[in-house]
């Protein structure tokens, strides 16, 4: 309670304060607007504008909230009370059924992408070959019961979304892991760091509780919800960043331009994958965030943004460089760009009968 309390009251003082100056800098630009002498000046905003922002925002945000409390709180328990020796013994010896059931390992343990990497890592240092940690890496934060969960609720008018994520997830997963196994080994991750935590490009830690000597049962169940705490807070944020950049885009930008980029078989997918390497919001809720244009955009540009942004972020690439080496880092990246691009390509030009 103490730790939610801190939590709390870090992250309201910030949230006042942006409140009242938004609220001071926008009466005093519709009073500059006002007094423009330009004849369309009053068209440029409206409080037509600021209502449709706030709709589509907080609908976003409070379809999304009940979703990444419930992930961080299964991710949270999955970091306390389970070790990744229990994956190792999971996995078979042979390697495509490795790969195979790496991709599925979600459903059992759905890890939040906020702290993949550093597990990963952890396998890959307890002599799980390399190629079935980053499959599982890519894998868990989609293939899994609360991201499937979130997107039919955010996709309810079009269900088969749902299995084209999953399905899609899967493919490029399976197939990273596949050309890995021959192209890398475990030299790749990087040797000598010895650490505690692991950066993940978030404000909290996530603590290595695999010590010599076992945390009791009180213990860890204290750390799950210091744990859940930290990382809801800390997803809070990019959820937020998420979705005002998306009831920006649908308020403010001209139909026509969504449109043009939108409806346009490539840079719709480019545009979508881009947005979702720069914004990094929790697998749990993107699929609110991608809801938002499914009038706008091809329905190959959604896939991406959901299939992308949980694999490879801002905040991933973060974590990956500082565990893995560079050219290894470089390369998953291409791969999974690659696929994703490609997969998705080809869902809207057999979408729509043809490329446009």
């Amino acid at each position: 309670m103490r730790v939610l309390i801190l939590n709390i009251k870090k992250l309201a003082i910030p949230f006042l304060f942006l409140l009242f100056f938004t609220y001071i800098t926008w009466h005093l630009s519709k009073s500059l607007v006002t007094a423009l002498p330009f004849k369309n000046a009053r068209a440029i905003i409206t409080w037509n504008d600021f209502l449709n922002f706030k709709t589509v925002f907080l609908s976003i945000i409070i379809e999304a909230l009940p979703f990444i409390l419930i992930g961080v709180l299964v991710s949270a328990i999955l970091e306390n009370f389970l070790s990744e020796e229990t994956i190792r013994k999971v996995l078979p010896g042979n390697r495509i059924l490795n790969i195979f059931l790496a991709c599925f390992l979600g459903i059992i343990f759905p890890v939040c992408e906020c702290g993949i990497v550093p597990v990963a890592r952890r396998l890959v240092s307890k002599g799980v070959p390399l190629y079935s940690a980053i499959t599982f890496m890519l894998a868990a934060p989609i293939i899994n019961p609360v991201v499937a969960s979130s997107t039919a609720v955010a996709f309810s008018a079009n269900p088969k979304i749902v299995w084209f994520r999953l399905g899609l997830a899967f493919f490029v997963s399976f197939v990273t892991g596949l050309l890995l196994s021959y192209w890398f080994d475990s030299s790749e991750l990087k040797r000598g760091i010895v650490q505690n935590f692991y950066y993940c490009g978030c404000d909290h830690e996530h603590h290595d509780h695999h010590h010599n000597s076992q945390p009791t049962f009180k213990t860890k169940i204290i750390n799950t919800f210091q744990s859940a705490c930290d990382e809801f807070f800390d997803m809070g944020k990019y959820l937020i960043m998420g979705a005002s950049l998306a009831a920006i885009a649908q308020t403010f930008v001209s139909r026509d331009i969504i449109l043009n980029i939108g409806q346009n078989s490539l840079s719709s997918i480019a545009a979508m994958m881009t947005f979702a390497f720069g914004v990094s919001v929790c697998s749990s809720a993107d699929a609110f965030i991608a809801a938002s244009f499914a009038t706008n955009f091809t329905t190959g540009s959604l896939l991406a943004f959901m299939v992308f942004g949980p694999m490879i972020d801002m905040k991933n690439n973060l974590m990956l460089l500082n565990a893995f080496k560079a050219r290894f880092v470089i390369a998953l990246v291409m791969i999974v760009s690659l696929l994703v691009i490609g997969s998705t390509l080809l869902i809207n030009i057999v979408s729509v009968g043809g490329f446009r």
